[in-house]
């Protein structure tokens, strides 16, 4: 018998403060404006975007020196693939790898081999939930 899958909790408040208060969390229109002043408005369809209550915001660990750190892109195409919600990407790439661990992936973003697996192995233990649309 299959054990009933274990889905992410909601993310909480305090998870979108942290992230704020490390690395910024600017809104959807204040991201698509910066990469609009250097001429690369496309970019904004690779970004990690998060909805907190009615908007959405671009946390800035995906940006290294204004543009988006190719390391969090690669592993967020891999989220993607894995159909891991950005709010949960989010908050799995600021989280500790294992309780009582101090490391974070997006700390170790040098260790891309490791950050996919753990990646692959937190997307199997937390599916995404199912949706059904009712017409």
């Amino acid at each position: 018998m299959r054990a009933e899958p274990h889905y992410w909790p909601a993310v909480p408040d305090r998870l979108w403060d942290n992230i704020r208060d490390e690395a910024t969390l600017p809104t959807a229109a204040e991201m698509e404006t910066h990469f609009r002043s250097l001429g690369e408005p496309e970019v904004m369809r690779r970004t990690v975007r998060v909805f907190i209550g009615e908007e959405t915001f671009c946390p800035g660990f995906q940006l290294q020196d204004g543009v988006l750190h190719e390391p969090v892109l690669r592993l967020f195409d891999h989220a993607m693939a894995l159909k891991v919600t950005h709010n949960v990407f989010a908050a799995w790439i600021v989280s500790p790898l294992s309780a009582g661990a101090c490391s974070r992936p997006v700390d170790m973003l040098d260790s891309m081999t490791l950050l996919q697996r753990s990646l692959a192995a937190f997307a199997d233990r937390y599916p995404a939930r199912k949706t059904t649309l009712t017409p």
